[in-house]
C-alpha cells in the first residue's frame, strides 16, 4: 500500500456502523432524556432573568454530548455517572469561577478548559462534554454571572442527573447494562476458568489497561468480555478442522430415569465407566450420573423420622423405595454438538467438575465425548501414524 494510500485509510472511519436498530435505540432514548431535562429545569426553582426564562439556564449544550455517551456507548468508562456527574459540575464551578475572577475573555477560555481537563483527571472522572460545560459557561459570561455558583448545580448537574436516570431505566429496558462497572463487591474476582483459558484477576485487568494508557477508553467488564470471547474463538481454532463427531463414542451405555442407583452402580462397574448418561424413552438427554454423584446419594443423612402413627405405619414402604437416577443425576452440564469444535470440548472437560460431554443432536443424544476420548485424539494429532515402509524402498 503508497504512503497516501495509508494516509487516507487513517482518516476513514475507525469503527463498524451500528445496526439499525442499536441506532435507533439510542437516538430516540437520548431525545427522551434531553426533553424530560427541560421539563424538570421548568418545574424547579432554576433562576430566571427578569424578561422570562432563558433557554440557557435550561439546558445546557455540551449535555447532548453526555446523551451521546450515555445512550450509544453505555459501556464505556467515558459515559458512567461518577463521570458524568463530577466531570459536568466541577467543569461548571470552574468556568463560573473563571467568569467572576478573570476580565480577559481570552484568558478564560483558555484556562476553562485547561483547569476543567486537570481537574476532572484528579478527580478520576473524565468526561469529555465536560470540558464543553467550562467552555459554555465562559462563552455565555454575561448570563451566568447574574446566576453565580448556583448554576453549576441547576442546570448542570440536574440536568445530569436526570439524563442518567433516564439512561439507566432506558438502556436496561431495551438490553444494555449501564452504569456498566460493577460494585467492588459484586466484582469478579478472576476471567475465565481453568484449562486453555487461565485465570487472569480483575486487578491484573486493571493493571494492564492502566499500563497500556487504555484505561480512559475501555473499562476492565470490556476488557474481560474481550478476553473471554478471544479465549473461546482461540478454542475453535484449537486443533482447526477436528469436531466432536470424529471422537465421540457412538455406542453409549445409557440409563433410563427411573433405574434404581443400586442397577446404575452395576452398569458403571460392568462396563468400567465413570459416567453414564440417562435418556428417557424418546432418546432425549436428561442428565450425567457418574460415580461421584452415587457415593453422594448414599452419604445423605436420613431424613428426620417423625412420631406420628401414619407415619409410622408407612415408615416400612418409605424406608423400602431407593433412589432411582434422576434423582442423582445432574441436569446442568455442558453439552456439545456433532460440529464443536475439539477446543471446546478440552474447555468443557478441563474445567473438573464434569467426565464426559454429551453430544446431543436436537436434544436427542448421538454420543459422549470422554476424556478418554480426548487423549487418544491428542496423541493422535500429536503423534499421527506414519504410514509403513515399502519394502526395498
Amino acid at each position: 500500500m503508497k504512503r497516501w494510500q495509508r494516509v487516507l485509510r487513517s482518516l476513514g472511519p475507525s469503527i463498524g456502523r451500528p445496526r439499525t436498530k442499536e441506532m435507533l435505540r439510542a437516538c430516540i432514548g437520548a431525545g427522551v432524556g434531553l426533553t424530560l431535562c427541560i421539563f424538570l429545569v421548568r418545574v424547579t426553582r432554576a433562576p430566571f432573568l427578569p424578561e422570562g426564562p432563558d433557554p440557557t439556564l435550561l439546558l445546557i449544550a455540551p449535555l447532548g454530548a453526555t446523551a451521546m455517551l450515555a445512550f450509544a456507548v453505555p459501556s464505556s468508562p467515558l459515559a458512567q455517572p461518577w463521570a458524568a456527574m463530577v466531570g459536568n459540575t466541577v467543569s461548571a464551578l470552574i468556568g463560573v469561577a473563571l467568569v467572576m475572577t478573570v476580565t480577559e475573555p481570552w484568558l478564560a477560555i483558555g484556562l476553562s478548559v485547561t483547569l476543567a481537563m486537570g481537574a476532572m483527571m484528579l478527580l478520576r472522572a473524565t468526561h469529555p462534554p465536560a470540558a464543553g460545560v467550562a467552555l459554555g459557561v465562559v462563552l455565555t459570561a454575561d448570563v451566568v454571572r447574574e446566576v453565580g455558583f448556583s448554576y453549576a448545580f441547576s442546570p448542570v448537574l440536574l440536568d445530569t442527573c436526570l439524563l442518567l436516570l433516564v439512561a439507566v431505566v432506558y438502556n436496561r429496558l431495551t438490553g444494555r447494562v449501564y452504569p456498566f462497572r460493577q460494585p467492588e463487591e459484586q466484582a469478579p474476582t478472576q476471567v475465565a476458568q481453568p484449562g486453555l483459558q487461565p485465570a487472569i484477576e480483575a486487578r491484573e485487568l486493571t493493571q494492564i489497561l492502566q499500563d497500556l494508557r487504555l484505561d480512559a477508553n475501555i473499562g476492565p467488564a470490556d476488557l474481560a468480555r474481550l478476553i473471554d470471547a478471544a479465549h473461546g474463538i482461540a478454542a475453535e481454532h484449537l486443533f482447526s478442522g477436528v469436531v466432536s463427531r470424529q471422537v465421540m463414542t457412538r455406542d453409549v451405555v445409557t440409563t433410563p430415569p427411573q433405574m434404581p442407583v443400586s442397577q446404575v452402580a452395576a452398569l458403571i462397574r460392568q462396563h468400567k465407566l465413570r459416567t453414564l448418561p440417562v435418556i428417557d424413552q424418546d432418546g432425549m438427554f436428561q442428565g450425567l450420573v457418574s460415580a461421584f454423584d452415587l457415593v453422594r446419594s448414599w452419604d445423605k443423612p436420613p431424613k428426620a423420622v417423625k412420631t406420628g402413627v401414619l407415619t409410622r405405619l408407612l415408615r416400612p414402604s418409605q424406608d423400602a423405595v431407593e433412589p432411582v437416577a434422576a434423582d442423582v443425576m445432574e441436569k446442568t452440564v455442558g453439552t456439545a454438538t456433532e460440529t464443536t469444535p475439539l477446543g471446546v470440548l478440552i474447555d468443557l472437560l478441563a474445567e473438573g467438575g464434569q467426565q464426559a460431554v454429551p453430544v446431543l443432536d436436537q436434544g436427542r443424544l448421538v454420543g459422549l465425548v470422554s476424556r478418554a476420548d480426548l487423549i487418544a485424539a491428542l496423541a493422535k494429532a500429536q503423534y499421527p501414524q506414519r504410514k509403513p515402509a515399502i519394502a526395498g524402498a
